[in-house]
């Protein structure tokens, strides 16, 4: 027995409704950052804690104002000490510098990048 239903007015009856426009909701842009000085502006609106490869993993939402789009990317452990919960609703501009170029041996070379945030009021 199917118990998915749609609600659908009686045939001869008019919704009564008042019209209600509707928009599509999408989530946030994934945003990479591959190439050494792209850079992400925008205010940060939530950090979370997402899992990749059974390990917790943060990831950041960013708001750029200029374009009304959401990105999001996922933390580093560089971006991980600079970036602070109590940046979020303050406007951040994250500048990547290209990876380490010296990694430890076995060990994959660390992102390097660097954060500016709003002052404090």
């Amino acid at each position: 027995m199917n118990t998915n239903t749609a609600r659908r007015p009686e045939p001869g009856l008019l919704d009564k409704r008042r019209p209600i426009e509707l928009e599509e909701r999408t989530g946030p842009e994934i945003f990479r950052f591959e190439n050494p000085g792209e850079y992400l502006r925008g205010r940060l609106i939530n950090i979370e804690t997402t899992d990749i490869g059974g390990k917790p993993t943060l990831k950041y939402i960013v708001r750029d104002e200029e374009e009304d789009r959401l990105y999001s990317f996922l933390g580093t452990v560089d971006l991980n000490k600079k970036i602070r919960s109590s940046d979020i609703g303050k406007v951040l501009e994250i500048r990547y510098g290209g990876k380490d170029p010296n990694p430890e041996p076995g060990k994959n070379a660390i992102k390097r990048f660097k954060v500016f945030a709003e002052k404090d009021k």
